[in-house]
């Protein structure tokens, strides 16, 4: 029996609310995932068939944690209900429906590495010089274009006139790049949701067959829902005009309006301030008892948060004790503000705390290199999350490149990559001109290979060297099977000399030995996806990989914490340093000095706040230099929100007098750090 004892009344109540649409707004902190699991677990305890239970987050490492927690409370809810994050559970329905979706049984997934690679082909089809352009950017464009689309809001394609030019080019490029993913036999992280919606929408048949087969949906952290996910949701859910006398499907919908700081990459705050317009009859439950921060953190962040505008009202706190207040510094520039929390940190770790228990916050990734400096300076282990990562490496994309030309050999972009990994004489104008042959004659890149004879104007020697890399793809891709992925990739690698040549191709011997790391982990996570699936393909761990490579790298390095505050959401720190709170960092300026979304820039304030559970430290500079000049700063407009008593100023010059001097804090560090290793 599932024990509900440990949760508090509103916990209990968004558990056990009855089969309508349910929002349970869940402060920072409040057990939003608690919440979730049990939710599921109670269902399926009430007799609710496992398998019609569907649960949707954003990142796999959530829907992992979700899975884990449910499969604790519930066996079998753990293991037959679908919990999967957005893009995942769209993978499911097409594989389930790629015959009505226009796909082949196995398809590829287009990462970001490869749509730029694709849309730069499609723009020189165009004979348009893809320097002009930012190719992301550009592609942030196309994929709104999608999204609109799906999501019934398309705004009207510009006209030939407008000044904008990425919204020309836009229109110009998507029927190319949408044509160059089919001949491939890919979709790209947007069709993953673009085209069940679209399915759905216009199959009344198809559509009563999910909504009959789940009849219970979760979905955690509703703010961050856009367009797209919200008519996926309507699909599944929402009462229908065309069904009278259908009332919709049991959602439960998990989030807090008060951290929506994603609307830069599509999510609407306003999908969960109109939930009940959505989905009528809801019921609404607040999450406001927090059991991760002490009371002032909290009545700080009540207070940043209280000038929100259009937010739906709650009131975060705690029976946790007052706890430390909140100490604001200003320092007279980056610098200082630097050397003022790595002398922090020393006096910390000093005293007994680990590193990992340390995080600094800041608004942009260009804040981070005063502080990176200082604490190599005093020698404080760190790591800086956010930066590149790992999938985004290039001999990481090498060898992916050459695993999805076994499995899909359609995938030219991953073709044109694999030809000169490592160099065969197979040079940049015999690709150019295969390819174009291959499009006029319907075929792939791959297929075409072993006709090169017959494309014109290839250079000499190319067609035979050519003839030759078809014949050693065909002996690659026939050693795949069900349950032999990683020996046949291992021969693979041994086979081209992959590590050799990746040695070769840097001086140092250490960046060659990451080189050869980082291929040895890519085998090791095929190795891994044999041992949870004796009978996995080829084509299964491309498809899971290109969905958990979305996500960050793992969590388990030693060190403080330095990230962004969008990086830093869902994630929790016994002490906090909030930095750079200052006006045109934290809220950032936009373009032309322009505020870009100040109720963004105050929910992410909160959310930084948030993050603490012990302590927090709030500091900011008089002045920072900006491309070779100093600027004057004035403090962030969000501290006038701190409530009186709940935070105090701190004079760093009396503080460093009071305790001593700073050398001997740091010989005290020293000795500390010298007797773990």
């Amino acid at each position: 029996m599932v024990d509900l004892s440990r949760l508090n009344p509103p916990q209990r109540e968004a558990v056990t609310s009855g089969d309508g649409p349910v929002l349970v707004l869940a402060g920072a902190g409040s057990g939003k995932t608690r919440v979730i699991a049990h939710r599921i677990a109670w269902l399926a305890e009430r007799r609710v068939d496992p398998e019609s239970i569907l649960a949707v987050t954003f990142t796999n490492k959530a829907a992992e944690e979700m899975r884990e927690r449910v499969g604790v409370l519930s066996r079998s809810a753990g293991k037959e209900s679908l919990i999967a994050t957005f893009h995942g559970f769209g993978l499911w329905f097409l594989r389930r429906e790629h015959v009505a979706a226009g796909l082949p049984k196995w398809f590829s997934i287009c990462d970001a590495g490869d749509q730029t690679s694709l849309l730069k082909r499609c723009l020189q089809g165009i004979q348009m010089d893809s320097r002009r352009f930012d190719v992301r950017r550009l592609l942030s464009v196309i994929s709104r274009r999608k999204n609109e689309r799906a999501g019934n809001a398309a705004r009207p394609v510009p006209d030939d006139d407008s000044d904008d030019d990425y919204e020309i080019m836009a229109s110009e490029v998507l029927p190319r790049y949408e044509q160059a993913l089919r001949a491939q036999r890919s979709v790209d992280f947007d069709d993953l949701l673009v085209r069940p919606v679209a399915l759905l929408s216009a199959d009344r048949a198809l559509r009563k067959s999910y909504r009959d087969r789940f009849q219970h949906v979760l979905v955690d952290e509703y703010q961050d829902t856009n367009r797209v996910q919200l008519a996926l949701l309507e699909l599944l859910c929402a009462p229908e005009r065309r069904a009278p006398g259908w009332k919709g499907r049991s959602l439960c919908a998990v989030g807090d309006d008060d951290q929506a700081i994603y609307g830069w990459r599509g999510a609407d705050v306003r999908n969960i301030r109109k939930f009940e317009r959505n989905f009528p009859g809801a019921t609404i439950v607040r999450l406001e008892q927090n059991y991760r921060s002490t009371g002032r953190i909290l009545d700080c962040a009540n207070g940043v948060i209280a000038k929100s505008a259009d937010r739906r009202p709650k009131r975060l706190w705690t029976d946790a004790g007052a706890g430390d207040p909140v100490r604001v510094v200003s320092l007279p520039d980056e610098q200082e503000e630097a050397r003022f929390v790595s002398g922090e940190l020393s006096r910390g770790l000093a005293d007994g705390r680990k590193p990992s228990d340390f995080a600094v916050l800041y608004r942009l990734n260009a804040q981070s290199q005063p502080i990176e400096e200082a604490l190599r300076e005093v020698g404080i282990p760190h790591r800086v999350r956010g930066g590149p990562a790992f999938f985004d490496r290039s001999e990481v994309r090498d060898v992916i490149a050459w695993l999805k030309i076994c499995a899909f050999p359609e995938d030219d972009v991953s073709l044109a990559r694999v030809a000169s990994v490592p160099p065969r004489g197979i040079g940049d104008v015999a690709m150019e001109r295969l390819g174009v042959w291959a499009s006029e004659n319907g075929m792939s890149m791959s297929a075409a290979l072993g006709s090169a004879g017959s494309v014109p104007d290839v250079p000499r020697g190319a067609p035979e060297k050519m003839a030759q890399f078809a014949t050693q793809l065909d002996m690659f891709r026939s050693r795949f099977g069900p349950g032999l992925l990683a020996a046949p990739a291992r021969a693979m690698i041994e086979d081209l000399d992959l590590k050799g040549w990746l040695r070769q191709s840097v001086v140092s011997t250490a960046a060659a030995t990451r080189k050869v790391e980082a291929v040895d982990s890519v085998l090791q996570s095929l190795e891994w996806h044999e041992q949870r699936d004796p009978k996995a393909t080829l084509r299964t761990f491309l498809q899971r990989l290109a969905l958990d490579s979305r996500d960050e790298e793992p969590d388990d390095a030693e060190g403080v914490t330095l990230m962004t505050l969008h990086s830093a959401k869902g994630l929790e720190f016994p002490v906090v340093f909030l930095i750079g709170v200052e006006e045109d960092l934290l809220p950032v300026s936009g373009i032309q000095g322009e505020l870009r979304d100040l109720e963004e820039e105050r929910r992410l304030a909160y959310v930084g706040i948030t993050r603490a559970r012990e302590v927090l430290w709030v500091t900011g500079a008089s002045s920072r230099t900006r491309r070779g000049r100093i600027e004057q700063r004035a403090p962030s407009r969000f501290l006038a929100d701190l409530p009186d008593g709940a935070h105090v100023r701190h004079d760093p010059v009396a503080s460093a007098a009071d305790s001593g001097r700073p050398s001997e804090v740091l010989k005290a560090l020293r000795a500390k750090l010298a007797g773990r290793a």
